[in-house]
């Protein structure tokens, strides 16, 4: 009796999940979530990347001049990641390199977190969306096999085990197609963090150059 129940348990799962088609909602809220999560990171990542060789060059004529005040003025009117790294170094000019490099190291720290937000559900998404198409693939086949064992293979339709199967093979389709461009999208994110933290690396070491030359100069 045991098995049986059992079996009855999982057939009555799958056509319940089948029927509703629970399985391809669940996908259809992993692509809507990416989605958002990928244009919201856009969108982010547009607004803290600046254009750093203008305000380079602005900062290294206030900091030439002594102009500390305007040097940090300059970076609160352009915010982004790098300018702000770059004004919390600027600020502890007066204490010399390393405690400039420390600040700026752990604003850095901050600004990459918060570039990074939300990203790492693209890639989890990415890998269980699969997963999810093939719950749904199982279930499909629990479906079909469900009815053809309470039909005895003789009064079951060929219409209800096509209906069945396509099920089955649509939710590992659907699993695959929020995969990919999820994939796409989180590697492209990543690649963008990359670059600008890149950027962030040289301009912050060519101020704390420009601040602390005056100092190792005399």
């Amino acid at each position: 009796m045991e098995p049986t129940s059992s079996w009855n348990l999982f057939s009555i799962l799958g056509e319940w999940v089948a029927q509703w088609n629970l399985v391809l909602v669940v996908i259809g809220i992993c692509s809507l979530i990416g989605v958002a999560i990928f244009i919201e990171r856009l969108m982010y990542l547009g607004k803290v990347d600046i254009d750093t060789d203008t305000l380079l060059i602005e900062l290294k004529s206030a900091i030439e001049r002594g102009d500390i005040a305007e040097a940090v003025a300059l970076c609160e009117k352009r915010p982004g990641a790098v300018s702000n790294i770059i004004r919390s170094g600027i600020i502890q000019h007066e204490r010399g390199r390393e405690y400039i490099e420390n600040s700026m190291e752990l604003r850095g720290m901050i600004e990459v977190a918060k570039m990074e937000k939300n990203a790492r559900i693209l890639s989890i998404i990415a890998h269980i969306a699969p997963l999810i198409g093939l719950l749904g693939t199982v279930l499909g086949f629990i479906r079909a096999f469900g009815e053809m064992r309470m039909s005895s293979l003789v009064e079951i339709s060929s219409t209800q085990i096509g209906e069945a199967m396509e099920y089955a093979l649509v939710t590992t389709a659907a699993g695959l197609v929020v995969a990919i461009p999820a994939v796409l999208a989180y590697n492209y994110i990543v690649s963008r963090v990359e670059g600008i933290t890149v950027e962030i690396q040289a301009t912050a070491a060519e101020v704390v150059d420009l601040l602390t030359f005056p100092a190792t100069r005399y």
